[in-house]
C-alpha cells in the first residue's frame, strides 16, 4: 500500500510540457526538422520527443521504435531558446507565405545549414540562413561556457 502511494506521488509531480501550441505535446520527426528542435540530442532515429517539467526542472525524453527510449535533463534557459526557435521560425514561416514584392533566392530542395543538420526548403533568403547559424552557434557558446562555469565551481580545471 505504502509503496503505491509512493508511485503515484512520483508519477504526478512529472507532468508533460508544451514547448508551444503550434507544437502539441508530442513533437514528431518533422515538427523537429521544421523548427530544429533539441539539435544538439536528436538524431536521424529519433521518432518523436516529449518534454517533461518536474517542479523547476526540464526532461526531454526521445524515443526511437528501432533504439528505445532516452532522457535528458535540459534547463529552462534550453527550453526558453527552443521555444524562441518556434516563434521566430513562425514569424519566418508565415512572412514567406504571404505575397510581397521581395524576392526570394531559389536553393536547391535540400540545405544544409552545418555538418549535422540539413533541412527541406524551396524559399530561403542567405540572410535568415546566416541567422540561423548564428544562433546555433551562439547556443552552443553559451551551453559551453555554462558547462565550463559548472566544472569550475567543482573544482575542476575545465
Amino acid at each position: 500500500m505504502i509503496l503505491m502511494i509512493f508511485n503515484l506521488t512520483i508519477v504526478a509531480q512529472k507532468q508533460v510540457y508544451k514547448l508551444h501550441p503550434v507544437l502539441g505535446d508530442t513533437i514528431d520527426k518533422d515538427e523537429i526538422g521544421k523548427y530544429y528542435l533539441f539539435q544538439d540530442y536528436t538524431g536521424d532515429s529519433i521518432d518523436y520527443l516529449i518534454l517533461y517539467n518536474d517542479k523547476e526542472q526540464f526532461w526531454l525524453e526521445g524515443i526511437s521504435y528501432s533504439s528505445g527510449k532516452f532522457n535528458f535533463q535540459i534547463s529552462e534557459d534550453e527550453e526558453l531558446l527552443q521555444k524562441e526557435q518556434v516563434e521566430k521560425l513562425m514569424i519566418y514561416y508565415e512572412s514567406v507565405s504571404k505575397e510581397d514584392s521581395a524576392e526570394f533566392i531559389k536553393f536547391g530542395s535540400m540545405i544544409s545549414l552545418s555538418d549535422s543538420l540539413t533541412i527541406k526548403m524551396k524559399f530561403m533568403s542567405p540572410e535568415f540562413l546566416k541567422s540561423v547559424k548564428k544562433d546555433i552557434k551562439r547556443n552552443y557558446w553559451e551551453e559551453k561556457r555554462k558547462e565550463t562555469k559548472r566544472n569550475q565551481e567543482k573544482g575542476m580545471i575545465f
